[in-house]
């Protein structure tokens, strides 16, 4: 997209391009995030060239010289007329859509997407900030701050936020939405499941879901789950260790295999598959280390599950000991 709008696109990049922008919805909106915040750095710009450009066009049809016959005359008034009806035009279509794209700065977004097997953290315009976890995605509008803070979340955050009693921070994921004056807190949202859970770990947040399901204030060490299949808010008492992932460390709370399995397919990039003979009932609890291979962790949680694992290529294939 980089290379679209600069210019310096190939043909076969163009096409790769397009044809990314045809297929998917999240591409096609950034492309033209992209086009619109372009034309509002550059519009200015423009406008501040137009007098020269007007000064340097009156030199080139050498209105001052004398001795011009009354026919040229008319030929250069002509064109001026209509180069100046055109400069007008387009100075008039420029401030228009200059002030168009001001006014909905609050629809252009900053994104912040996280590849699988990896972690960002977001510093945001008033100081508070996000660690982001694999696979997630943080939104928030350009107009950030001036009347309200509002971000949206797919996948899991860890958010410090700076407090503000005038302007509440508020995230908005597929199924809840929490709601601080200044705090540190965990939301984990499952888009799929249309399920939530956060986590307070300072201060104090309101949360509530999206769909009608009520509202709890939390207090430190307590979490709000939001049950995509009841539709049920519930609050429970947590060990606010438990969200120490951000520190580079598996947490995990009597967690069965297939959330394993997940948490490490989206910290690793690799794909794991569970033989039909693998006891799924075993949970495990407890804080590890991420180390620098899927392998190496596997290999921790043997020690509490009885399984075997093959890795093969990008997948790793789970069994339960023979």
């Amino acid at each position: 997209m980089d290379k679209y709008i600069s210019g310096s696109i190939t043909g076969g990049e163009k096409i790769s391009l397009f044809a990314l922008i045809e297929e998917s919805d999240l591409y096609r909106k950034q492309y033209h995030e992209m086009v619109k915040l372009y034309a509002l750095l550059h519009i200015p710009a423009f406008e501040s060239r137009k007098k020269a450009g007007y000064v340097h066009l009156k030199e080139r049809l050498h209105l001052t010289t004398l001795g011009i016959s009354r026919r040229r005359w008319f030929v250069y008034a002509r064109n001026i007329a209509a180069v100046l009806l055109l400069m007008v035009t387009v100075s008039v279509g420029s401030i228009f859509t200059y002030n168009e794209l001001d006014k909905s700065g609050d629809q252009l977004y900053n994104e912040t997407t996280v590849p699988l097997g990896s972690q960002t953290k977001v510093l945001l315009p008033d100081g508070s900030t996000v660690v982001l976890n694999s696979g997630s995605v943080l939104k928030y509008p350009l107009s950030y701050g001036k009347k309200e803070r509002n971000v949206y979340l797919v996948g899991e955050g860890y958010f410090e936020v700076m407090r503000n009693l005038e302007k509440p921070f508020v995230v908005q994921s597929e199924a809840m939405q929490v709601r601080v004056l200044g705090t540190v807190f965990n939301l984990k949202s499952d888009k799929a499941k249309m399920s939530a859970v956060a986590t307070l770990l300072k201060g104090e947040v309101e949360v509530k879901g999206n769909h009608g399901e009520g509202m709890i204030i939390l207090a430190p060490g307590q979490k709000a789950e939001l049950n995509g299949m009841t539709r049920r808010l519930v609050v429970k008492q947590v060990d606010t260790g438990i969200e120490n992932w951000h520190n580079n460390e598996f947490v995990f709370e009597k967690a069965d295999l297939y959330t394993i399995a997940r948490t490490l397919e989206n910290s690793y990039g690799v794909r794991i598959i569970l033989a039909p003979n693998i006891d799924v009932s075993k949970t495990y609890s407890g804080t590890l280390k991420k180390k620098e291979s899927v392998g190496a962790v596997l290999n921790l949680i043997k020690n509490a599950i009885p399984l075997e694992y093959k890795i093969v290529g990008n997948s790793v294939f789970l069994s339960s000991m023979k």
